[in-house]
């Protein structure tokens, strides 16, 4: 009966390291958004590179030429303006100039993991008990991280989106937009090395 305590990330990752060096296996389960998972919808970004960004924050230089202005009548009585997609609108003000858009970081993977840490232990401990193979414990491990990492990021509230934003998407889940990064999140079983992300 093995019985760890666990305080982290790194943690985990060192036992279960630990636990697979003891049975000599070869193998790992990565967690996240795997190349397979394609571009997103707009095409101009991958589904993992649209993850990083989340995960850590991105610095992004907009060239400007959007335009903005009250999309309808009861808009301009309003005095809310918003963008206007394509130009398109009751009454065009303006276009945007080159600007800087910060998003802020947003971690979901690494937090998102480190929150299965006891569920992980029991499994890897469960797994071992039953005389599983490495990969079946493998396997289990996986399934368990990646529910967890999929809570965790529709728990998510800070830091919230901005009031425009909300309006956009028509909601406060600053990462859950239409569901597609968050299903895109997958585990895998593999012997190959890993050379990209959080390993």
């Amino acid at each position: 009966m093995i019985n760890l305590d666990i305080q982290g990330f790194q943690e985990l990752q060192d036992e279960l390291m630990k636990e697979l060096n003891a049975l000599k296996s070869d193998k790992v389960v990565t967690i996240g958004i795997h190349e397979e998972a394609g571009n997103f919808e707009s095409g101009d970004i991958t589904m993992a590179g649209l993850g990083a960004t989340h995960e850590f924050g991105a610095d992004i230089k907009h060239p400007g030429g959007t335009s903005y202005g009250y999309a309808s009548k009861a808009a301009a009585d309003r005095d809310e303006v918003r963008f206007l997609k394509g130009g398109a609108g009751y009454m065009v003000l303006g276009v945007t100039q080159p600007h800087d858009i910060n998003i802020p970081a947003r971690p979901w993977l690494e937090p998102g993991v480190e929150s299965a840490t006891p569920e992980v232990l029991a499994t890897i401990q469960d797994g071992m008990d039953e005389g599983k193979t490495m990969d079946q414990i493998l396997e289990a491990v996986g399934v368990v991280a990646e529910g967890a990492v999929k809570v965790y990021m529709t728990e998510l509230k800070t830091p919230p989106n901005a009031a425009s934003t909300i309006r956009k998407k028509g909601s406060s889940n600053p990462l859950i937009d239409k569901g597609a990064m968050r299903q895109s999140v997958t585990h895998k079983v593999s012997g190959e090395k890993v050379t990209e992300g959080l390993e």
